[in-house]
């Protein structure tokens, strides 16, 4: 499927009806228009032709017999809105992701395609994203070089298999490299698919949290293209002068517009280089708050002038993809996927036009999205082929015996840790933590391996909880109950994935996740009220953050400080070592 190629037959199409010698489809008639390439509001309809924009301006010569002409009269018509950056296989699947945003005006996605990169076998993962990529909303694929975390077998991200996807025509970046440090130290695999992304003409995403200007000028260098990671102005500035497409955020877990739209002095407005990003929020906050609409209203409420809001999520990101004569304008030639908007300064559109059709209407999505049998394409990763016993979730006491300290992962917010060492007691061989401290067991899904660990700072009573939502798609289980926990671990296993909660032996809470472990088959505003009633579950016991979500998705992610649960240990991010080791079953 090429995007940007329009054939004769095309060209022939629009220039009749931009001409007048045929009509239009459908001809939009009475609103203004927000031209994001002049950067002006002004009277203009809009003809239609099949998938595309035939015409913009004021003559009416190809409104005949069989045009269907709308009226929007007091209306604003706006390109569909272009998210840089997200991830759509968070509970939801993404169909269903995308059959959401497509409601609150989004028409394209780029997208992290990491869950099925590492759970979708190999002849089967082309043919799924090229389907996806052909949905109303149209997704383009961001490709993993390397696993968000060390895994017993990264084959899924070998160079053989990243450059064969390289070929496909839906896949448009690479990354987003989380692993920064082994770029700017010249890690020769990263380096080798960089090198080979750029040669496929794609961009590449950066991740570098944190890191100073001269380090982002050196992964520039590189071959970097863009980040995402800057939480200051300050952090803003700095990409832009090192020639990085900078995106500024605005998620469940970050919500950083407001610091960031100081940065974005009519100098730095005008470099084209800036993007907005909603970064895959959680199913609860699209559902209540919405998505790049949503961003969008908080960069004009933060002071960005509003037809530079619009551009930062529609013609840039188009142009960052290298997609501006097919997307992010309204303009002849361009498809046809158009927002009508009330007011500039309120982007949740009234109607949303997705390839010349209408899409979605007064909040309502009305396109036609494919049926997938994602048994297909996702084998079953979890199934109760093993019974986790109680035993496996106890501490066994450190070889010294008598007391000892053990080095806890406490949460310093939703998802950064830090390492504190706690006073730790032995009782009958297995060490008891203190009463503010949760055991944390990272396990292989068919029970060959686990690791054990502390967290802190995460809630102040827990049975048990299972969960198979994280980046590793393994199985964490967490509590202060052994036998909560393995109970709770044997019914995660039942439901195929998922996230249990159990209490005095008794299931207090399901949300199943049976693809994968990581999504469910529904639509999301049913994932969405799951997911409310776990966060409400978790704070009633004194979880102290803003976002439950991403703690159990993020604990074994080892590109953030300063420890976490990985295949290897309890591995120290900062320093590159196991402090507890893996022990195989």
């Amino acid at each position: 499927m090429r995007h940007t190629t329009r054939t004769r037959e095309d060209l022939r199409l629009l220039l009749e009806v931009a001409a007048g010698r045929r009509p239009a489809d459908i001809y939009l008639e009475g609103a203004r228009l927000l031209n994001v390439y002049s950067g002006e509001v002004y009277p203009a309809n809009v003809a239609l032709a099949r998938d595309r924009i035939a015409y913009v301006g004021l003559d009416r010569g190809m409104v005949g017999r069989g045009t269907q002409v709308l009226s929007y009269a007091g209306k604003v018509l706006a390109p569909g809105y272009i998210d840089p950056h997200t991830h759509i296989t968070g509970m939801a699947t993404p169909v269903e992701f995308a059959r959401e945003v497509l409601r609150t005006g989004t028409t394209t996605l780029v997208a992290d395609a990491m869950q099925l990169m590492l759970q979708t076998p190999p002849d089967r993962l082309g043919p799924l994203l090229e389907t996806l990529a052909a949905m109303p909303v149209r997704v383009f694929w961001a490709i993993r070089l390397h696993a968000p975390s060390h895994l017993p077998d990264e084959g899924a991200f070998s160079f053989e298999r990243v450059r064969a996807l390289l070929d496909l025509d839906a896949v448009r970046t690479v990354g987003e490299v989380t692993r920064w440090p082994a770029v700017y130290y010249g890690d020769d695999d990263l380096i080798r698919k960089i090198a080979a992304a750029l040669d496929a003409g794609r961009r590449v995403d950066g991740h570098a949290p944190g890191a100073s200007y001269d380090r982002l000028a050196a992964l520039a260098a590189a071959g970097w293209s863009s980040d995402h990671e800057g939480i200051t102005a300050t952090e803003v500035t700095n990409r832009l002068r090192a020639g990085l497409y900078t995106m500024l955020r605005h998620s469940s877990l970050r919500p950083d517009v407001p610091a960031l739209a100081e940065a974005i002095t009519p100098e730095r407005a005008r470099s084209g280089r800036l993007m907005l990003t909603a970064d895959g929020p959680e199913a609860a906050t699209i559902a209540r708050e919405g998505y790049l609409d949503h961003v969008i209203r908080q960069a004009i409420a933060a002071g960005i002038e509003p037809v530079l809001a619009y551009q930062m999520a529609t013609l840039a990101p188009a142009a960052y993809l290298g997609l501006d004569e097919d997307l992010g304008g309204i303009a002849a030639g361009r498809r046809a996927n158009i927002v009508v908007l009330d007011d500039l300064r309120e982007p949740r559109p009234s109607s949303v036009f997705a390839d010349g059709r209408i899409a979605a209407q007064n909040g309502v999505s009305t396109a036609t999205f494919p049926e997938i049998d994602w048994s297909e394409v996702v084998p079953r990763r979890f199934a109760p082929e093993w019974d986790p016993a109680p035993a496996l979730f106890e501490m066994p006491a450190a070889p010294a015996g008598g007391g000892a300290s053990f080095p806890a992962i406490v949460l310093e917010n939703s998802v950064i840790t830090r390492r504190r060492d706690v006073a730790v007691t032995v009782r009958d061989g297995r060490l008891e933590l203190p009463p503010s401290i949760v055991r944390l067991a990272l396990v292989d899904p068919r029970g060959r391996w686990i690791v054990r660990a502390a967290l802190g700072n995460f809630v102040e009573r827990l049975g048990g909880l299972a969960s198979t939502f994280n980046v590793t798609a393994h199985l964490t289980v967490l509590g202060q109950h052994s036998g909560d926990m393995a109970r709770a671990a044997r019914r995660v296993l039942e439901l195929g994935g998922g996230i249990v909660a159990v209490e005095d032996g008794r299931t207090v809470l399901e949300l199943p996740l049976p693809i994968g472990g990581i999504m469910a088959p529904d639509r999301l505003p049913v994932i969405a009220e799951r997911a409310a009633a776990l966060y409400a579950f978790l704070r009633a016991r004194g979880y102290p953050h803003t976002d439950p979500h991403y703690t159990l998705l993020f604990l074994p992610l080892d590109s953030l400080p300063d420890l976490r649960i990985t295949y290897r240990g309890v591995w120290d991010v900062r320093r590159s070592r196991v402090l507890v080791p893996r022990e195989d079953l």
